[in-house]
């Protein structure tokens, strides 16, 4: 489901845990983004599927983030939860719509998915997302709730 940028009600700037992570809007450094999603979900104590959707979440976001916003820029995430099992990821990408001066071409393949390819993916791995673009600045978000583990 997409819808504009939640309302801080859950988590917000007093968040007892943060993770801020600033990259170059650059198809080759999104392992980053990756990865610090999957270490994020994993310390906010979510199950092994969450970790992953996560971390795929995080790709799509980014991936989302880069062919709205064409070009090269910088993109910045933050990772945001509480002790209730809610965890928030915004995506903001401010373009400087230069091309690459070191020859390498940064921006995604022309195989990047589809805006309707891109909701289903996060519409099956996230509870809620959504985005925008104002003034030029791209911006993106996930919510994920941890579910609750079975005594077992």
């Amino acid at each position: 489901m997409t819808s504009p940028m939640p309302a801080p009600e859950t988590v917000g700037t007093d968040s007892p845990h943060r993770v801020e992570l600033a990259l170059e809007a650059d198809a080759q450094m999104l392992f980053l983004a990756r990865m610090t999603g999957a270490a994020v979900a994993a310390r906010a104590d979510f199950d092994f599927e969450q970790v992953e959707d996560l971390r795929l979440a995080v790709d799509e976001l980014c991936i989302r983030l880069m062919s709205t916003g064409g070009g090269t820029g910088r993109i910045t995430l933050l990772f945001q939860w509480n002790d209730e099992g809610i965890l928030d990821v915004t995506g903001t990408l401010v373009p400087d719509g230069s091309p690459s001066t070191d020859g390498h071409d940064r921006r995604l393949s022309p195989a990047a998915p589809s805006v309707e390819l891109s909701e289903r993916i996060l519409d099956a791995l996230v509870d809620d997302h959504g985005g925008d673009t104002i003034g030029g600045v791209h911006k993106g978000w996930l919510r994920m709730r941890r579910r609750e583990r079975s005594a077992s």
